[in-house]
């Protein structure tokens, strides 16, 4: 069991909170959050005595012992929060994305080479049945090497607060899923991007929540759409893809994986049985690792080529031409 304290408790810090109360291998010790009216919400879901409340991290750093600083707070607090941690010997393991700069990306990543705990950045969307079958069915050759993809992600989510005003709020917030997806199924990593992005008239968003990215992943062409503001049917989160090889398609249709014939015929490929999934999968991946002496999936040296897909696409935005990762990042 480790003993972890939470730094962030708004909306979906508490989603969070009501994973990890009812994880046997986890003891909150602590909360922490700036907004009095967070921790009080905190307090009602934890509903216990023993765990101490903050509204500065520091403070809480400083009087408790524990292994893991879990960081659900907005990006631009993260790098601040995750390097405080580091230096009271704290593992982290925080939200995605790893930062809201490439600048404070890049700075993070060169600090947490300095200190032996561990920075873990949490891609959930790895850990669901559906993409350990599509990826078990790359691994595999089912249709052939990939050549090509197409991904496609619509929804229609308002959220309110500080995403509202987010300049490129599709690929700042949210694409870093799918572009994690991709490295993840594909065991590859982006050498160009190309990106456009605009605004929908009816968008509630401030800034652009709707773009479309070419990427070169190691020879496979991706072609990527995804915006926050359909007025059409949405996909799921994991949004819709299909993967091209000589032998036919692999695809995720409805969250269904299944193979695709050059003749029309669906196969549905099985699901793994996972006895934990998606964040929770996520955060005992990190417990398991520093139980084992090893390295967990996801730490900020894997992430960062996650995230250099999105400040790729931001750069190729501004300068409305082609980035190349290995020449611009």
């Amino acid at each position: 069991m480790k003993k972890i304290i939470q730094v962030g408790t708004g909306d979906f810090g508490l989603t969070w909170l009501e994973i990890l109360k009812d994880d046997p291998h986890v003891d909150i010790v602590a909360v922490v959050d700036v907004a009095k009216e967070n921790l009080e919400k905190a307090r009602r879901i934890m509903d216990v005595k023993t765990i101490n409340y903050y509204e500065n991290h520091l403070e809480a750093f400083e009087k408790e012992t524990a292994d893991i600083a879990v960081v659900i707070t907005p990006p631009q607090t993260r790098g601040q929060i995750t390097l405080d941690a580091l230096k009271h010997d704290f593992h982290v393991f925080m939200e995605k994305p790893l930062a809201h700069t490439k600048e404070t990306a890049d700075d993070l990543f060169e600090l947490a080479k300095k200190y032996q705990q561990h920075v873990v950045v949490s891609q959930n969307y790895r850990y669901r049945p559906e993409i350990q079958a599509i990826k078990q069915a790359v691994e595999q050759e089912v249709v052939g090497p990939i050549e090509y993809v197409e991904w496609n992600f619509q929804r229609a989510s308002k959220f309110g607060g500080w995403r509202d005003n987010y300049q490129e709020i599709i690929l700042e917030d949210m694409s870093i899923h799918h572009f994690d997806l991709l490295r993840y199924i594909l065991g590859k990593n982006a050498d160009t991007v190309y990106a456009k992005s605009m605004r929908p008239s009816w968008s509630w968003f401030q800034g652009n929540p709707t773009a479309s990215v070419l990427i070169d992943m190691e020879g496979i062409h991706v072609n990527y759409f995804a915006s926050w503001v359909t007025s059409g049917p949405e996909t799921s989160w994991n949004g819709e893809c299909k993967l091209y090889g000589r032998q036919g398609i692999i695809a995720l249709i409805d969250d269904r994986p299944m193979i695709i014939k050059s003749n029309g015929e669906e196969q549905s490929l099985s699901l793994p049985e996972m006895e934990k999934q998606d964040r929770a999968f996520s955060i005992n991946e990190m417990i398991t690792a520093i139980e084992e002496g090893r390295e967990p999936s996801n730490v900020v040296s894997d992430n960062i080529y996650s995230f250099q897909m999105v400040s790729a696409s931001l750069e190729s935005i501004k300068l409305k031409r082609e980035i190349d990762l290995k020449k611009n990042l």
